[in-house]
């Protein structure tokens, strides 16, 4: 199992302490944060999906999103007063045909909010999606702008998940977050920063392109914070609340790529990273970017954790693996 980040807030879900809380995914790159900053914090928390490896301390419930009748009983027998649905089919590219991840994003999620809202005391209800939703731009997207995913099956699939959330807003309290790009401890192997890390300690050069692309990097420790924060802020009036999360700061790839380098040299690792030896990808984005204005607006927790000690934190973890 993939080592978790030094960095923990233990005060992020304290407004849940000794409340039942269902969480969905938590056996997942967020939902493993989500699940220990809850447990840091004294919540009673339920965990439901197919997977019986989530994290001790939680009251699982095994069920797959796709069976109807499982969730719902799920949902009867933790009675939650929230829900955080962190759960994502598809996450690694190509690993899960479109069909079978709209059956669990789309199916899945339409599943869970019907069984949240059958209950006599409907919960509040936080789902996590995704700025792979949103149509190309080359400049940062609100919250208003399109939703066409481009060339991203795991944004399509995080995108019908929202509509069907949609469907539900006269009947659940809910706010939709759409994290740009986390990084951090415990993320894929494939990902950028495990990846040249994973290289550099087998001593091998990586390929990249000349990393212009724009992006902002929020780690995980805070998002999972930002979910809790939002979940807290909700009221129960129906309805659908959607935000953009990220850290506010916009960088080239090329920084983010220099700073994993230059932190790993401090461990005595060289990285050799042979910047502009491959070609953007064909409808690479070049800007990706999120507007923070709304959740600005609501004077909620904003993001603590620097690049440069994100990063600190994420080639610890992968170099003490």
């Amino acid at each position: 199992m993939s080592a978790l980040s030094a960095l923990l807030d233990v005060e992020a879900a304290r407004p849940f302490a000794g409340q039942r809380v269902l969480l969905t995914g938590a056996s997942g790159f967020l939902g493993r944060h989500v699940a220990r900053q809850a447990l840091a914090a004294g919540v009673e928390l339920h965990t439901l999906g197919r997977s019986a490896a989530d994290p001790a301390g939680t009251v699982h419930h095994q069920a797959d999103l796709t069976d109807r009748a499982a969730v719902a009983r799920a949902l009867t027998a933790a009675r939650p007063e929230a829900v955080i649905h962190c759960a994502a089919p598809g996450v690694a590219y190509g690993s899960m045909a479109l069909a079978e991840m709209l059956a669990v994003a789309a199916g899945g999620t339409e599943a869970l909010l019907d069984a949240c809202a059958a209950l006599a005391e409907p919960p509040r209800v936080a789902l996590v999606g995704s700025g792979f939703e949103y149509a190309p731009s080359n400049q940062p997207v609100a919250e208003d702008w399109p939703i066409v995913p481009s060339s991203s099956q795991y944004g399509a699939a995080k995108a019908a998940a929202a509509c069907v959330a949609g469907a539900f807003a006269e009947r659940l309290a809910m706010t939709l977050l759409r994290p740009f790009h986390i990084y951090g401890a415990g993320e894929a192997a494939r990902r950028l920063g495990p990846f040249l890390i994973a290289r550099a300690r087998a001593g091998q050069p990586v390929q990249l392109t000349p990393c212009e692309q724009q992006r902002d990097f929020l780690h995980i420790d805070d998002c999972a914070a930002m979910v809790w924060a939002a979940l807290a802020a909700r009221d129960e009036t129906p309805g659908l609340d959607v935000f953009n999360l990220g850290s506010g700061q916009h960088i080239a790839l090329r920084t983010f790529v220099d700073l994993v380098s230059a932190e790993l040299a401090r461990h005595g690792v060289t990285a050799q990273c042979q910047i502009g030896a491959l070609p953007y990808r064909a409808n690479e984005p070049m800007v990706s970017l999120p507007d923070l204005a709304r959740w600005q607006a609501q004077g909620l927790r904003e993001p603590r954790v620097s690049l440069e000690a994100g990063v600190a934190d994420l080639v610890r973890a992968e170099l003490e693996q």
